[in-house]
């Protein structure tokens, strides 16, 4: 449904909007303020503070876009698939590449000429990788008051002298021991870098750590589940809805001590208010995805609307808003209550001031890895729209206003034994309709052999996520959210497992039961895989989609030449769209994937240009020896390449 008697400002974006609507306040960093203001530079990943990753330059525009022509290339050096867009800060490009993790100044008056170069310290890779989720990332660096901030999937923290490249301080953030890695992205706040942790698979318990931008010094650590005073819950803590309204609910909501291992890693993206002081982002999954060993076991308490009542999983798979300054948790929404499909959230809170009946609303935008898309008030949590599906779901059977939570379909709870689901669904906590099972579910869910060791399955959509943490884009020129979202399913069972602290070995406690296939909106099996999406959050309403017919997620660029910029598609062609329409309006071969945010930024001669990196990491597709030599996989080579683009007039 859409928002109530609601339009969006479509106006023209002033600079002022462009480090979130005003004058900075305390909490922000005024060397980041001044800087992202003028859209010549770019200090943070998503570019401003909004997290909009909307570029104000209009240079290269629908007219003479045809016009961009390769101006200079560089090397990254590194065979493996980069992930982190590019920093520009007056006539110097800032790069770092994926394991083992090298920064490069390159000189923008000479055409990339190499500055200087660091090399971070890559004695633990060893110990990390076997460890580290889905490759060895580094989703982007942080530039403030004369420094680079980044981090390396080891969990060291880094401060860069930008001039030199010297090393100002390096901190171990995370506990190695514990498969603590760090994938994702930090933000500069006043005189405080925040970043997160990732290591969802193996038991961790999430959290963000603050540490002195000056001294690398430790300012706070708090996490996503325990006690409260673990958490950061204060008496400011005033969460809109009822079930976050109990005592100690970050660690109430679990059962008896299993939020010690509950998983909420915090391995995304972050935005910032200045003037509401408040830092937001999304937790991932809870742990283990087998939520038997997060509840009483095989016992489930949902109402007649299929709202989760008890041991929710407070707060992995949420949104978090904390006060910039000290931490403190201001108020959590769990988007996925007892997350049992790895339903993690790292995508960027996308910040963005909307009218609703005749009030200006400060908003976060979001379509969810669940597949739902939410509009927040962010100074409040509440749910200002009935959140949506932009792709086909069957986990979620609606939302519930009155609770302000998702109800959940029967059909895809999983318990550890057949047994546990069929005393369960005769209980009848449920309408009959609801738990009604043909034949066909329950052979599925296994009700022949209720004693089998492997537990009950479902046929999950969206599976694993309608997204990923790949940048969205939101255009202020336009209002409406550019999102690359998946359309897979695929059957999963929970498993019964043993687990030990520190982690050892990964602790899913889970199994796929079946191959993947994909399915449309309305639930039809198809051929594609991947949609380009423009979303408008005012009507509720996917505005058009670009198919793909090969798995690409691609992370977005807006721009206000009317453009948006994203790379890699299933052949590995770099293009720019026409915002607006979908209409492709020009397109580059750069030869292979594309899995970091394409930038924007002003030369030395006044100029606009545009940055892409095209990578893929080792082993992602091998080429069969008969492959056709236009084969989609021929275009997905390990290797890197930044390629700068500039109108040839």
């Amino acid at each position: 449904m859409a928002i109530r008697k609601a339009r969006l400002l479509r106006t023209s974006l002033t600079l002022a909007s462009l480090f979130m609507m005003g004058a900075a306040s305390i909490s922000a960093n005024d060397d980041v303020t001044e800087l992202s203001a003028d859209p010549a530079n770019n200090v943070m990943p998503n570019i401003t503070y909004s997290g909009q990753n909307f570029s104000a330059l209009d240079q290269i525009n629908l007219d003479n876009v045809d016009d961009l022509a390769v101006e200079w290339t560089f090397q990254l050096g590194v065979a493996d698939e980069a992930q982190a867009p590019p920093l520009v800060v007056d006539d110097t490009m800032y790069v770092v590449t994926p394991k083992p993790n090298r920064v490069y100044a390159l000189d923008l008056n000479e055409q990339g000429a190499i500055k200087w170069e660091f090399r971070a310290d890559a004695e633990n890779l060893e110990q990390v990788l076997p460890v580290a989720c889905c490759g060895a990332q580094t989703r982007g660096m942080n530039y403030a008051e004369g420094k680079i901030f980044f981090q390396s999937l080891g969990g060291h923290v880094y401060a860069l002298d930008a001039e030199t490249g010297e090393l100002l301080w390096d901190v171990q953030a995370t506990d190695i021991d514990n498969a603590e890695t760090m994938v994702g992205n930090g933000l500069v706040i006043g005189d405080l870098y925040i970043t997160g942790m990732a290591g969802g698979e193996y038991g961790v318990r999430g959290y963000v750590t603050a540490f002195n931008i000056d001294t690398g010094e430790e300012a706070w650590r708090y996490y996503s589940m325990g006690p409260n005073e673990e958490v950061g819950i204060t008496d400011r803590f005033n969460p809109f809805y009822e079930f976050d309204q109990i005592e100690n609910p970050a660690e109430a909501s679990w059962f008896e001590d299993s939020w010690q291992q509950g998983g909420g890693s915090t391995w995304g993206y972050f935005s910032h208010d200045p003037e509401l002081n408040m830092f937001y982002y999304a937790t991932g999954n809870c742990g283990p995805w087998n939520p038997d060993y997060r509840r009483e076991w095989g016992e489930i308490d949902l109402n007649e609307n299929g709202v989760v009542q008890s041991y929710r999983s407070n707060y992995c798979a949420s949104m978090m808003a904390r006060d910039a300054v000290t931490g403190e948790l201001i108020w959590a929404y769990n988007l996925t209550p007892q997350d049992q499909w790895d339903l993690d959230e790292p995508g960027t809170p996308i910040l963005a001031d909307i009218e609703i009946d005749g009030e200006m609303r400060k908003t976060i935008v979001r379509a969810a890895r669940n597949g739902y898309f939410y509009v927040w008030d962010r100074e409040t949590g509440e749910v200002l729209n009935e959140p949506w599906p932009f792709v086909y779901q069957n986990i979620f059977s609606g939302w519930d206003a009155e609770s302000g939570s998702v109800g959940y379909n029967l059909d895809t709870l999983m318990f550890t034994d057949a047994e546990d689901r069929r005393e369960y669904t005769e209980a009848g906590a449920l309408t009959p309709e609801q738990i009604a099972l043909n034949e066909e579910e329950a052979e599925l869910y296994g009700e022949d052999d209720v004693d089998g060791p492997t537990g009950t399955e479902a046929v999950v959509c969206p599976t694993i996520a309608a997204r990923n943490w790949e940048n969205d884009a939101y255009s202020p020129e336009t209002g409406l959210l550019y999102t690359s979202v998946q359309l897979g399913c695929r059957a999963m069972r929970v498993t019964e497992g043993e687990y030990s602290y520190p982690a050892t070995e990964s602790y899913t406690l889970f199994e796929w039961a079946g191959e993947k296939f994909w399915v449309d909106l309305e639930g039809n099996e198809t051929d594609v895989k991947n949609q380009l999406q423009a979303n408008d959050p005012v009507t509720g309403q996917t505005v058009w989609s670009i198919d793909y017919v090969q798995p690409t997620q691609d992370p977005i660029l807006a721009t206000a030449g009317g453009l948006l910029f994203l790379g890699g598609d299933d052949k590995g062609v770099f293009r720019a769209i026409d915002a607006e329409t979908g209409d492709v309006a020009w397109e580059f071969r750069s030869g292979n994937q594309s899995s970091a945010s394409p930038v924007s930024f002003v030369g030395p001669d006044g100029n606009q240009r545009l940055a892409f990196i095209a990578s893929a990491r080792p082993g992602v597709v091998q080429v069969a020896p008969d492959a056709e030599p236009d084969a989609v996989n021929r275009y997905q080579r390990e290797g890197s390449t930044l390629y700068v683009f500039e109108l040839n007039e």
